[in-house]
């Protein structure tokens, strides 16, 4: 059978998917096209490190990806070996590791920002995917035997977030007109999946056409993922990537993905979609600059900012005035002391399941909250001082400590004032407040109880908050400076068919 014909070679770059990634996840894919020193017959952008080619080029093929794509970490890479091994990633890659001292696993995941998961491929399916509230993603390295071994199932779960609330994205991968396999291969995937016989298209006796990217849909739909895109390319007949097929030696490019942190290197490329439906190629030209938020909650929380769900981060990114409507239901303590506090800290009245209102002015010096609860207003105002959040609310000023544990912003009491006077710290442990997101809805608890007053006030409820609103952290325009002091957080032929097996190596 004749070899198809190439497709042009792209000068443009890298690909960046046109997909519904959520707020804050980034993902690329490189091509031959990009910057790199390799000769032929890498040339010229190899990335791979054991595929014969000079450690010296793919190291300086790598940093000049991590330049060209303002990655704000080096990927972490790993030796792929056809398996269905995970790599958890707590650390950025180092790029005077010996390639042998790279963590032999198929797929990476992270729920770090800045860490940057990264597979290696050329005709083998990279698979990238990212949870709904854009707080997890992963890479996935799949060739027949990591599909059939269950890679895919295997980095499915160590994602917290349900298959349904998650998104995958197929990449760039050999397609089934150009992927000849014998009988071993489609047995193995029938065994478990009889169904998978709609990937397989006889040629010759004891061999298939087999559409991998078919494969993965099945087992990504078994597994209750519904929301699935890319897929479509060809690797062997696509001269913008490596193909171990159609020519050998050759060199390796990467499928990347990771959640961006919320002071973004300038020059990352903007993720805008493509009008062409796949991919958008870019340029070095395409590069602007990102500038970071001063906004109060995205300064104080840094990087753990963007593990918050869609509903929240929109909420604490939001600038100039905001209003918004919900639901809430209030409980109030019955001592007299308790009654007295209420008071004081200006604390609304009982009432379920009632109507509720929220204003929030902010800008880079603080926000001020006006709550409308029924008819009863409570406002306060927060700024940030020493890496803490400081909310005054009537007569009491209360100092928080932040932190994001499992999607959620917690507000944990640091210290309190009263007119200025310091109170005991521990009277307060009972102060803390919690948002979320559920449903598609923010979501918010807050509960004060004292030693002696016993329960203060407990009140929850929810808020419709747009998620697609302000999701991206702006500089101030007026350039305002704290007003409270600085914050100091400060067979092998080549051609496409007549080969049986897979026909590829490790890291392929």
């Amino acid at each position: 059978m004749a070899e198809p014909p190439l497709a042009a070679p792209s000068t443009a770059g890298a690909l960046l998917p046109d997909f519904a990634w959520p707020p804050g996840v980034r993902a690329a894919v490189t091509t031959r096209g990009m910057p790199g020193v390799s000769p032929s017959p890498f040339d010229a952008c190899n990335l791979g490190a054991r595929c014969g080619d000079a450690p010296a080029n793919v190291a300086a093929n790598r940093a000049a990806l991590r330049e060209f794509l303002a990655l704000p970490s080096e990927p972490v890479w790993l030796r792929q070996v056809h398996g269905t091994a995970v790599e958890v990633l707590d650390l950025p890659g180092n790029p005077a590791r010996d390639a042998h001292d790279d963590p032999m696993a198929d797929a990476a995941y992270s729920d770090r920002p800045g860490l940057v998961c990264a597979v290696q491929t050329a005709d083998c399916l990279p698979l990238l995917i990212a949870s709904d509230d854009g707080g997890e993603v992963a890479a996935v390295h799949a060739g027949w035997r990591g599909l059939a071994a269950g890679v895919i199932e295997a980095t499915l779960a160590r994602f917290r977030a349900p298959p349904q609330r998650l998104r995958v994205w197929l990449g760039p991968a050999i397609a089934a007109t150009s992927y000849e396999v014998g009988d071993e291969v489609r047995a193995a995937f029938l065994e478990r999946d009889p169904g998978a016989t709609e990937a397989f298209t006889a040629t010759r006796p004891g061999h298939w056409l087999c559409d991998l990217y078919t494969l993965a849909r099945r087992r990504l739909q078994s597994a209750g993922v519904g929301r699935v895109g890319g897929g479509g390319l060809d690797t062997f007949t696509d001269a913008r990537f490596y193909s171990h097929r159609r020519e050998r030696p050759t060199g390796r490019f990467a499928s990347l993905i990771w959640i961006e942190p919320v002071a973004p290197p300038a020059g990352r490329h903007d993720g805008s979609s493509s009008p062409a439906g796949l991919t958008q190629e870019y340029s070095p030209a395409t590069t602007r600059p990102a500038s970071r938020s001063r906004l109060v909650f995205p300064t104080l929380l840094g990087d753990a900012f963007a593990r918050l769900p869609p509903t929240v981060r929109a909420l604490h990114l939001a600038r100039g005035l905001s209003r918004y409507h919900g639901r809430v239901t209030i409980r109030r303590g019955g001592s007299a002391l308790a009654r007295l506090c209420a008071l004081v800290t200006g604390m609304p009245p009982a009432m379920s399941d009632a109507p509720l209102g929220v204003d929030i002015r902010a800008t880079g010096r603080s926000e001020e909250w006006t709550r409308h609860f029924d008819g009863h207003r409570m406002r306060s105002r927060l700024w940030r001082r020493n890496r803490r959040l400081c909310e005054r609310l009537g007569l009491v000023t209360f100092r928080f400590a932040l932190r994001v544990d499992r999607g959620a912003l917690r507000w944990q009491v640091d210290s309190v004032r009263a007119l200025g006077i310091p109170l005991p710290a521990r009277w307060f442990r009972g102060v803390r407040a919690r948002e979320w997101e559920s449903e598609g809805r923010y979501h918010f608890e807050v509960a004060a109880a004292l030693p002696l007053a016993g329960e203060l006030v407990h009140y929850a409820g929810w808020l419709a908050v747009d998620p697609h609103r302000n999701t991206t952290p702006r500089a101030d325009e007026d350039g305002e400076e704290e007003i409270d002091g600085p914050d100091d957080d400060g067979d092998d032929s080549g051609s496409a068919h007549h080969h049986d097996g897979d026909g590829f190596d490790a890291d392929d």
